[in-house]
């Protein structure tokens, strides 16, 4: 290996590192792999893993109900995960196939559904977090009972009301089935406060189906001994294309804790002091927690060391036919946006046309907010890093790949 400890570089194989999600700073391991875990709802569900460049088939397996399979792949690899059924697929930074793990790095993401949605009544997908910790959220779009089964058979119930929430703990690396008599939606993560170390990026789901909506719930973060980083610029970020006013409620007190007026075309960032929230908008909006990519220089918090604060995250969102969705691309940061489609699709990005052909992905960089729309479904995937230090790489923790066939389903609420 090749290491550089004054710059805060290692490259090369380090175990100490492996399970975190490592990255080259502060004497970090570089990621050099990432681990696709692929399990399955349904018996006799047929999984292909194919390398987009090359068109090779990576990986193929028939699996079972709530069954797994594990594809290590190398740093740079494009590719498409194709199933007969329904399978959940998540991007894990893990650099090595699992052997008996006791903790992994903690995704911070919503899951799909067995229908493929991000609402639903019943989900299978594998867990990953520390050995303590509740940084699974359930959010009860509507009245729930819920039932949470491990692959051993291991049991919790819960029963929430619509608009409710509850973290719960997750053992990692275990396979889990959550369902539910209401639909629900599930995710995983949690906000960094003053002294964290890094601050991850992610994008909500809206609860009425796909990532331009109207209605959204999340997890959220409340002060207790410490809160938001004042010194950050990072919170969530409401983005419209139409002029809108949004209402943020707490879902503990369901009282009214802020209000905006948003014109077309910009967004407002907030920092509720809450565990979770609903967020209302008179017009679609997309919501997402971002940190703008710059770093504060201090030694606070666990090991934080010379470069605090680090923004970080694999985002994926998915756009529908014929609307438009607001995105933004940190300004302070390193950005890559690729925009996949299964099949041919128009797509405009500020009303610029752009041609995407079938798993040929398209690379888009400039930071700010920009309007996207197009005629088919399409993936949007965006990976964050910051520019400092200046050779790094990226470091992520984990994210789900929605499927691109479901992106313009809605769920069945009431």
């Amino acid at each position: 290996g090749w290491m550089n400890r004054e710059a805060g570089w290692i490259l090369g194989f380090d175990t100490a590192g492996y399970g975190q999600g490592a990255v080259g700073l502060n004497g970090r391991l570089i990621a050099l792999k990432s681990l696709l875990v692929i399990v399955a709802s349904n018996d006799n569900t047929n999984v292909k893993v194919y390398d987009l460049t090359s068109n090779n088939l990576i990986s193929e397996k028939n699996l079972k109900s709530m069954e797994r399979h594990y594809v290590l792949l190398n740093n740079g690899t494009r590719f498409k995960v194709v199933s007969d059924k329904h399978v959940s697929v998540l991007l894990l930074n893990y650099q090595q196939l699992p052997d008996i793990p006791s903790q992994g790095p903690l995704p911070h993401c919503f899951y799909t559904s067995t229908d493929g949605l991000f609402v639903g009544k019943e989900f299978v997908f594998m867990a990953s977090q520390g050995t303590i910790g509740t940084y699974y959220t359930i959010l009860a779009v509507e009245s729930s009972e819920i039932k949470i089964t491990r692959d051993d058979g291991q049991e919790q119930t819960l029963k929430l009301d619509a608009n409710s929430y509850r973290y719960v703990q997750l053992t990692p690396f275990r396979i889990y089935k959550i369902t539910s008599t209401g639909n629900i939606m599930v995710q995983s993560g949690a906000i960094s406060g003053i002294g964290a170390q890094d601050s991850t990026c992610f994008s909500i789901p809206s609860a009425e189906g796909g990532f331009t909506g109207k209605f959204f719930l999340t997890r959220a973060f409340k002060a207790i001994e410490w809160g938001w980083d004042p010194e950050r610029d990072y919170g969530y970020r409401a983005l419209a294309a139409e002029d809108t006013h949004i209402k943020i409620y707490d879902l503990e007190t369901m009282q009214v804790i802020g209000e905006y007026d948003v014109k077309a075309g910009s967004g407002v960032g907030f920092r509720p002091n809450a565990y979770a929230i609903a967020v209302v908008s008179d017009k679609p909006i997309t919501l997402w927690h971002l940190h703008n990519g710059s770093i504060i220089n201090s030694a606070a918090g666990g090991g934080g060391g010379v470069y605090e604060g680090y923004a970080n995250g694999v985002m994926f969102i998915g756009i529908r036919p014929n609307e438009e969705s607001i995105i933004q691309l940190p300004t302070e940061a390193h950005v890559e946006a690729y925009f996949f489609a299964k099949e041919e699709t128009q797509l405009y990005i500020d009303e610029i046309p752009v041609t995407l052909k079938p798993d040929q992905p398209y690379l888009f960089t400039q930071p700010g907010l920009h309007s996207v729309k197009s005629n088919r479904n399409v993936i949007l995937q965006i990976n964050v890093w910051p520019r400092e230090p200046e050779f790094q790489g990226l470091w992520f923790k984990g994210s789900v790949i929605p499927c691109v066939e479901r992106l313009n389903v809605n769920p069945e609420v009431t």
